[in-house]
């Protein structure tokens, strides 16, 4: 998240960059709209040819590395990211330049696409985060942008993180109460037994209804990873969960994760934690300003929310 005076880069800064990168000038510049964090062109030069040109402010910059790190980490091991074609700085602001895969975000088609797609599709994302967890463990658990990075001591630490990093959003913002905040800490310490269990292996933590495209119904691979994450993987899956149920959406590409998985009863539970977890998060962007507008919050939307914390909750 960029500070709210700080330049941010523009379309023409991405058209620039292209031009460099190819040598050619864009024929078709078009913003994606999904993602808070950075931005991201889809360009397309006189000869037909495609690339993404992702920009950051310089306080992004960590992020910016962290994907080089990682493309050249995972895409070795066969992790299906899109080639990195290029990246540097340009007038101050860090940059991408990368292959464009076929396909749209999962969320942007979800209901184009039918259960038995799903679940072909979550049996691709478990493929690459099995590849993932080839890597060694972690020296602690969370989130690593590079080598060296600061890390939790334990996986309870990092839930720990996430209630504390909402609870000061709501508070700050002061337009939503922190009641589901205290209701997820509550319950957090009834799983203290599990996350106690949990190895700081590694995991995609953003591949949901973001992150994994999807081209004429079918997984075409993985984008946008800045870091990753040591802890468990089943976190992911609460994400989705929740992701899915604050759209008004079937749940049941999450349920394709469960069963493909073999989860059992309490990973289950935990799955329905995460998602409770994830549900704060979303309330406590309200009245947060990322790299679009301050998002205020919508009372119909944040009712529906408070209920699907609720259900997910023992």
């Amino acid at each position: 998240m960029s500070s709210e005076n700080e330049e941010r880069p523009t379309e023409s800064d991405a058209v620039e960059i292209a031009r460099r990168v190819t040598g050619d000038s864009p024929t078709s510049v078009q913003r994606f709209s999904t993602g808070i964090g950075h931005w991201v062109y889809d360009i397309r030069g006189p000869d037909g040819a495609t690339l993404v040109v992702k920009m950051g402010t310089t306080a992004q910059r960590d992020n910016i590395e962290g994907a080089i790190h990682w493309s050249k980490t995972l895409r070795p091991l066969g992790v299906p990211l899109p080639e990195l074609l290029a990246h540097g700085d340009y007038r101050g602001f860090p940059y991408l330049a990368l292959e464009r895969l076929e396909g749209e975000d999962l969320g942007q088609v979800y209901e184009r696409v039918t259960s038995f797609q799903r679940k072909a599709i979550v049996e691709e994302v478990c493929k690459a985060q099995r590849l993932v967890a080839t890597l060694p463990e972690g020296p602690g658990h969370g989130f690593l942008r590079l080598p060296g990075g600061p890390l939790h001591k334990s996986w309870a630490d990092v839930v720990a993180a996430s209630l504390e990093r909402s609870r000061d959003r709501i508070g700050v913002a002061g337009l939503v109460s922190l009641s589901p905040v205290n209701q997820v800490t509550d319950q957090a310490r009834r799983f203290s037994g599990y996350f106690s269990r949990v190895r700081p292996r590694p995991f995609l933590d953003d591949v949901t209804t973001k992150n994994v495209l999807v081209h004429e119904g079918r997984f075409s691979g993985i984008v946008d990873v800045d870091w990753l994450c040591f802890g468990d993987s089943l976190f992911t899956i609460g994400l989705a969960r929740a992701s899915l149920l604050c759209a008004n959406a079937n749940a049941d590409y999450t349920d394709h994760w469960c069963d493909v998985l073999g989860l059992n009863e309490e990973d289950r539970r935990v799955v329905g934690f995460y998602t409770a977890l994830f549900c704060v998060e979303f309330i406590s962007e309200f009245g947060q300003r990322f790299n679009q507008d301050v998002k205020l919050p919508d009372m119909e939307k944040l009712v529906m929310v408070e209920k699907i914390l609720t259900e997910h909750l023992e």
